[in-house]
């Protein structure tokens, strides 16, 4: 089964639910981004903008920010 734009957004809620430290998260999308499982070249363009935070503070999305990313994800699949 692929990884979706909804898993990832559930995946990000979660991370965000673990603390929100952008370096953190960001190390832990790229992870994401080799996945077997993602096929989805638009969802690996969502990814990277998450793991792109890392690079500075110009990246960064707030912590709120991030919640409605990753819930925009969630709305925009629809299993």
């Amino acid at each position: 089964m692929p990884y979706t734009s909804r898993d990832f957004g559930a995946d990000i809620l979660v991370e965000i639910d673990n603390g929100y430290d952008t370096v953190r998260i960001a190390r832990w999308a790229f992870q994401n981004y080799h996945r077997p499982d993602l096929s989805n070249e638009d969802l690996k363009d969502k990814i990277l903008q998450v793991a792109v935070m890392e690079e500075g503070p110009e990246f960064e999305l707030s912590e709120d920010a991030l919640k409605q990313f990753a819930l925009q994800l969630i709305r925009s699949d629809p299993r």
